[in-house]
């Protein structure tokens, strides 16, 4: 029988992991009297969670190719009637010269046709996000050439949270045991020092979103079993995606001054330092309570 101490073990078992329908987390307090340790194991259940393998594993495939499969139909049919000569440019941008192309191609339907263009690509980025396939970045770009500054970046964010949550409900429930099955060693990994960050998780998905160590997908699929709150995971994606996703955004927006690749950099100095900036200022009130935690 596994002792509840052993959740990094318990994790890393693919045996285990079949047979797990509540994910506890291990969170320790040291009392002022006599240095007692005390541990609390926080529970988590979910509405339905399959002990098999296999059924788990079909459940997530049967998840993408249903969302792929919206997804396609939003495509095809919610965005208004493109030229034949520019329905190449409709897909998934994974370069600069896709991102302009595609820009110039939705620029021209974007007064007369913004309630279209705007759910395609909000619904667009939470598909990407819910199962962690690349191309946010170049979306986040778009939505700054395409939207009002604040309105793109307030939907770059939003869609983040939202993507993330799905990724979270997904993870924890239908495709739990697939999850724990083909994931799990990294889910452990993270465990040794979600431990410590416990009671600031808030401030601590921020900065993980701004720094990714682990992944942003591991982050997602791992929350769940982890007893991460959704609270917490929801709002701290939030804010923490708004730190590099302004930076995507304003790159948007110079798009159309742009003219090759190597003119589009992100990584600048200034940047840089922007992002260190807010990382910092997530981690002040960390700091500030374990300061007045050890004066107490």
């Amino acid at each position: 029988m596994t002792h509840p101490n052993d959740t990094t073990s318990l994790l890393q078992s693919p045996q285990a992991a079949e047979s797990i329908h509540t994910y506890a987390t291990i969170e320790q307090h040291t009392e002022e009297s006599g240095h007692v340790t005390r541990t609390a194991v926080i529970k988590q259940r979910w509405l339905w969670q399959s002990r098999s393998y296999v059924w788990s594993l079909a459940t997530l495939i049967l998840l993408f190719v249903v969302f792929t499969s919206l997804e396609f139909v939003i495509l095809k049919f919610n965005l208004p009637d493109i030229n034949p000569d520019d329905r190449d440019a409709i897909k998934f941008p994974r370069s600069f010269k896709e991102l302009t192309r595609l820009n110039q191609v939705l620029s021209v339907y974007i007064d007369t046709h913004f309630i279209n263009v705007y759910t395609t690509f909000f619904i667009t980025y939470i598909y990407l996000q819910s199962f962690s396939i690349p191309g946010s970045m170049w979306l986040s770009i778009l939505g700054g050439a395409l939207f009002n500054f604040w309105l793109a970046l307030f939907t770059v964010s939003l869609c983040s949270a939202i993507g993330a949550a799905v990724a979270y409900a997904i993870s924890g429930s239908l495709a739990s045991v697939a999850v724990m099955r083909l994931i799990g060693h990294r889910i452990a990994k993270w465990q040794e020092q979600l431990v410590r960050h416990r009671q600031h998780m808030f401030n601590y998905i921020i900065v993980l979103r701004i720094a990714p160590f682990p992944p942003n997908w591991t982050v997602n699929l791992g929350a769940p079993h982890l007893a991460v709150p959704i609270g917490a995971f929801f709002w701290g994606t939030f804010f923490g995606v708004a730190a590099p996703s302004f930076i995507h955004v304003q790159a948007g927006a110079a798009l159309d001054r742009l003219s090759s690749s190597d003119e589009l950099k992100l990584l600048t100095p200034t940047n840089i330092l922007c992002l260190v900036a807010v990382a910092v200022v997530a981690l002040i009130p960390v700091l500030v309570r374990r300061r007045y935690s050890i004066v107490k």
